[in-house]
This record gives C-alpha cells, sequence and structure tokens, in this order.
C-alpha cells in the first residue's frame, strides 16, 4: 500500500494535503527518520521533535528562492525529507551518503553549512541584508533551539537584528519547557490579535494621534507606552526579545501544525523582526527517546525495538571521566567545566560525584575558556573538556585569558583527529595547529588508556601553565606499555636503519603495524611515538633521522602547523637534513565509518607502507 510520504515530492503536493493527511504524513516521516538513524546512527531526538514544525514551515516558504537556515542541523532531517532526500537518507552519514548535518554543496534547500550551534541568527540576518541590498523578495527564517540561544554568538546576532530591524523570520525550538492547554489558547488569541493588520494599523495611528495632542500630547503617549512596558514586564514571557527590538509571537504548540501555519503566515507578512516560540517535545513519537532525550540526542546503529543499549565499553571519553574523578579525589582543587557535553565528555559521573566542583556553562566555549582563568587565578586547578571541533570557538578566550598570563589550565581535548559520522563540521584536525601556535602550551597526545591516565595526572599534579591532553573518539589503542610518562621525551617503540616513523596518539597504532607491514618487505624502521608534540622530543627524532636519512610523520590533522612542519623546522636549525614524507591532511574530511574516513585520507597502515615503498624504494623489497 503507497504511503504518504511516497506522495509528497515537494511543496506542491504537499499543499493538497488536509490536516488529517498532514499528521498521518508526520507519522510516517518519523517512521522513515528512526528507521534511518537506527540503521546508520545519527541525532535522533531533536529530529523528531521537529517534524510538525517543518511541514508547517515548509508550507509557508516557498524553498528554495525563501530560505531556512537551521541552527546546527541535527534538527533537520524532516527537512531533508520534504526536500527530496528521503532516499539518501538510507546513507545517512556513511561515505558518499547524506551528510548529518544541512550542507549547500548537497542541496540547493540546505542555505548554509551548519555543524556548529548558535550561527543561524547570524547567517539570517546576513542574507536578510543582502536581499534588501539587492533589492529581492525572498522571506528569511532561522530555526534555533532553546540551547543554541544560550551561545554567545546567538545573544550578539539578536542584539544587531533588533539594531537593523530587518524583515525576517525566527523560529525559537522550545523542546525544554511544556504549555498548559490555558496558557496556549490565551497566548494564541493574544498573538493572533497582535498580528493583525487592524491592530498594526490601529497602534501606530494612536501613537501619531496622541503626539499630535497640543502641549501634553507626548507626555500622554510617553504614559501610555510606560505603562504598557511595565504590564509587559509582569505577563510577558518574550520581554527579553521586545526589549532587543524583536517582535515576539507565542509560545505555541510546536506539534499543532495548522496553528503553526497560520502564525507563520502572520508572522512573515510583518516588514520587522519576528520571533515566533514553538514549543516541542524532543523524540515525540519514539517513546525510549522521550524518555531520555539526552541519551538519544546523537546515536550509534542500534536495535529500534530493543532502543540504544548501555555500552559498557571501555572509550578514551569515559576513561577520562572515571580517572579525572579519581584524581579529584586526591586534590580538592580541581574542578571541571564542560560547555553542555556532561555525557558524551564521559563526565556524568564526576558531576555526580562532585557537584560543587562541576560547571555545565551552556553552550559557551569561549566563557568556558575564560571562566576556567577566574578560577586558575585564584588557585584552583580547572580541567576545561572540549571536542577538538568546539575548541576551535575559544581560541581568541585561550591565548587572551590562558596562555598570556600563563594560566595553569588543563584542556582535555575530546574527538580530536579523525571522527566517524558527523562530517566536516566535526572532525578534530585543527587543534594542534592552533595550540602550536601558543608558545608556552604544552601538548600532549596519548596512544592509549594508560597513557591517558599518566598524562592526566601529570597535566593537573606537575604542569605548570597551560597544558593540553588531546585524544581520539572511541577505543582504537596501541596496547603495548609506555612506561611513566615524561614531558617531551618521547618513546621508541621499535628499532631499524631505513626509515624513521614518528607519530602521535592516533597514528601509533597505525605506525606500529606499518612497520610490521614493511618488515614483511625486509624495510625496518625506528618506530616512535611523540607522546609530547609540544615540546617535541627532538633529540630522539634527531638520533634516529641521522641513522636513517628518512622521516615520516603521522598525524590525524593539518599539515600547516603541525607537528611534522615544527619537527622538520627543528631538524633545519640543527643542521640535519633527511627526505620527508608527511602523512597529514590538507583538506576538510567528510563523514563516513571510521575505516572508510581513513582509508580515504590515507592513514591506514596499508597506504601508509606502501607510500614509502614507492617514494623510496621504488616499490620493490629491500635487498
Amino acid at each position: 500500500m503507497e504511503k504518504l510520504i511516497d506522495k509528497v515530492t515537494g511543496r506542491e503536493s504537499l499543499m493538497k494535503l488536509n490536516t488529517e493527511q498532514m499528521y498521518t504524513l508526520a507519522q510516517e516521516m518519523r517512521e522513515c527518520i528512526i528507521d534511518s538513524v537506527a540503521k546508520n546512527g545519527g541525532h535522533l531526538a531533536s529530529s523528531l521533535g521537529a517534524v510538525e514544525l517543518t511541514i508547517a514551515l515548509h508550507r509557508v516558504l516557498r524553498l528554495p528562492s525563501d530560505k531556512i537556515v537551521w541552527d546546527v542541523g541535527h534538527q533537520s532531517y524532516a527537512h531533508k525529507i520534504l526536500t527530496g532526500r528521503r532516499a539518501e537518507l538510507n546513507s545517512l552519514r556513511k561515505m558518499g551518503g547524506e551528510c548529518g548535518f544541512c550542507d549547500p554543496d548537497a542541496s540547493e534547500y540546505d542555505s548554509y553549512t551548519s555543524g556548529h550551534t548558535s550561527t543561524s541568527l547570524s547567517l539570517a540576518l546576513g542574507a536578510a541584508c543582502a536581499r534588501d541590498s539587492l533589492g529581492e523578495k525572498y522571506n528569511v527564517a532561522a530555526v534555533i533551539g532553546d540551547g543554541a540561544l544560550s551561545g554567545g554568538l546567538a545573544m550578539e546576532a539578536l542584539n544587531n537584528i533588533g539594531q537593523e530591524q530587518k524583515k525576517m523570520l525566527i523560529i525559537l525550538n522550545d523542546n525544554e519547557m511544556s504549555i498548559s492547554e490555558n496558557v496556549g489558547a490565551m497566548s494564541n488569541y493574544l498573538t493572533r490579535a497582535r498580528t493583525s493588520a487592524g491592530y498594526v494599523k490601529s497602534k501606530r495611528g494612536i501613537d501619531s494621534a496622541l503626539e499630535k495632542i497640543p502641549k501634553y500630547g507626548k507626555g500622554i503617549a510617553d504614559f501610555v507606552r510606560n505603562a504598557k512596558e511595565h504590564v509587559k514586564y509582569l505577563v510577558s514571557p518574550g520581554i527579553l526579545f521586545e526589549e532587543l527590538g524583536v517582535t515576539y509571537l507565542g509560545p505555541i504548540d510546536g506539534h499543532d501544525i495548522r496553528g503553526m501555519e497560520e502564525l507563520f503566515r502572520r508572522a512573515i507578512k510583518l516588514e520587522e523582526p519576528v520571533l515566533v516560540h514553538v514549543v516541542t517535545k524532543k523524540g515525540k513519537g519514539y517513546a525510549p527517546a522521550e524518555k531520555e532525550p539526552q541519551k538519544y540526542h546523537g546515536v550509534s546503529p542500534f536495535d529500534k525495538e530493543e532502543g540504544v543499549s548501555e555500552n559498557a565499553a571501555e572509550t578514551y571519553s569515559s576513561v577520562f571521566g572515571d580517572e579525572i574523578s579519581a584524581i579529584a579525589r586526591e586534590n580538592s582543587k580541581v574542578a571541571v567545566i564542560t560547555p553542555a557535553m556532561t555525557l558524551g565528555s564521559g563526565l556524568v559521573g564526576f558531576s555526580k560525584e562532585f557537584p560543587k566542583r562541576f560547571y555545565d556553562v551552556g553552550i559557551a566555549e569561549g566563557h568556558a575558556v575564560t571562566f576556567a582563568a577566574g578560577l586558575a587565578g585564584c588557585s584552583m586547578v580547572p580541567v576545561v573538556s572540549l571536542y577538538s571541533t568546539f575548541a576551535q570557538r575559544a581560541y581568541d578566550s585561550i591565548i587572551h585569558d590562558v596562555a598570556l598570563s600563563n594560566l595553569h589550565v588543563v584542556f582535555a581535548i575530546d574527538r580530536a583527529g579523525l571522527v566517524p559520522g558527523d562530517g566536516k563540521t566535526h572532525q578534530g584536525t585543527f587543534d594542534i595547529s592552533f595550540f602550536s601556535s601558543m608558545p608556552n602550551v604544552k601538548i600532549l597526545s596519548p596512544c592509549s588508556f594508560d597513557e591517558l591516565r599518566k598524562m592526566l595526572r601529570y597535566a593537573v599534579n606537575e604542569c605548570d601553565g597551560p597544558v593540553v591532553v588531546r585524544y581520539p573518539r572511541g577505543a582504537n589503542q596501541y596496547v603495548g606499555n609506555m612506561g611513566d610518562f615524561v614531558l617531551s621525551k618521547a618513546a621508541l617503540l621499535k628499532k631499524g636503519d631505513a626509515v624513521t616513523i614518528l607519530a602521535e596518539g592516533t597514528g601509533v597504532p597505525s605506525a606500529v603495524k606499518c612497520g610490521e607491514l614493511l618488515s614483511e618487505s625486509g624495510i625496518e624502521c625506528d618506530i616512535i611515538n611523540a607522546r609530547t608534540i609540544q615540546p617535541v622530543d627532538i633529540e630522539c627524532v634527531k638520533k634516529s633521522v641521522q641513522k636513517t636519512g628518512r622521516l615520516v610523520c603521522i598525524e590525524q590533522a593539518m599539515r600547516r602547523g603541525g607537528m611534522g612542519e615544527n619537527v622538520i623546522a627543528l631538524l633545519a636549525q640543527c643542521s640535519v637534513n633527511t627526505e620527508y614524507i608527511s602523512v597529514s591532511l590538507d583538506e576538510y574530511v567528510t563523514h563516513g565509518e571510521y575505516p572508510e574516513i581513513e582509508k580515504r585520507y590515507s592513514f591506514d597502515s596499508e597506504s601508509i607502507a606502501e607510500r614509502i615503498k614507492k617514494e623510496w624504494f621504488d616499490g620493490e623489497e629491500k635487498t
């Protein structure tokens, strides 16, 4: 039997649906999203909550001439379905398949790249200003979550939106609060009244008439406005937006398609910025996600009948969480800060055990770092837990507020190196470059859980000044024993005289396997685990290179500003010349499963071994 979702292929077919059919479509879209995410992984709870909102918005706007700017984009799966990408969802997050976020290179219906949060309002304002400057007539809508609104960039944009007064629609997708029927009904009534043409015209006419009354007119008008403002402070949940110059409408039930459609149509007729407060339920339509929306925010493939299982396997994140808790039991000065990443960073246990030393500051990476500087300046030892991709957002705070004052702040940089699934916006490939540019920042890169534990203890208890411990997502690790950790002392894992292979953290398992493959061809290598990227153990590398005359540097990071470039520069200062191969990146990394992206960008041991043989041994075995 053909489903409605099979018949809806664009706005024209969407507009033909009656109310009952729209809710049937919403349910079929939810089933499609659940099936796709269960098969491939992805962001489930937020996308399920935004289905009706998306249907209403697509019925009001004419895409792609009108523009929707999705904040983050993990709530956009329904948008993908309604813009002809239902089949592509079967390959969600797979190599060559549909991106988990919005990507204008993939579809003309995706106005902008959206991977990091709190960007939609700035982008939408830019689009609205461009439209008016060029004399064009399209509508601009931004969809932003209540969590994203806590980001400083969003607040900066709101301030500017109020100043510019450009026509645009802001949808505040609030999935953290509830709304009673009575409040909803009253709100809907007041909203309809405030957006009616008669109300707007009358309001402006009354203000103008009062101003014209001789002698006392302006005073009466001011009194009326002041009285109105005092009443608004008492009854309006949107007073912040009103004060910033943005008309606030709502809140409205985010699962009432007709109600939202009517309100959106009224809102886009106003020649000013309008924010519509829409209340949705995360995970709607899938009971496990409704019950535990945080658990179903971003998930790996799962059985939809059983739900997401508890993952008992150790990962770098869980090891970090356990070890920093153990350290905090011994050191009462340790505090941990996270920008809304408690679960993903392995910090649930710490947050419960040390609630007075745990700070979830919301989506505010820059504030997290500067807040840490405040703690460090008063003898605390703050540990800032950041995903590598989000650490980029705090670059100025790291330099200005931590590094310049040489404060002892520990940066626990999770998801460093290649990151499967989420794609180019979430790769951890820039942190080595930007942290290496800061002269007094130490960078440690563990290749195993054991090294991570030892490096954390050094960073917290022994280090002086800012220190970075960067580690990958997942559990891929070198299983050998590294011994004690000493700053700026590398570990020689294997001896040889043909090639020096220097690897950091994520690249060490591949380097060891590469050395084994080359040995089979009679090519023996020195395999060095750098351990410390800055300051690197240049004496160890120099000694090896003077023997082999060939250096391979493996780092899952950008080549420019990376460990390899730094090592080559230091060797040149020592008048040591060497042939050189850089196994690194000079492009943005797409989405896919880890083995796929590792192979695509030639970080797997087989690709590295073949490259070495082709470059230096003519593809032949060494005799």
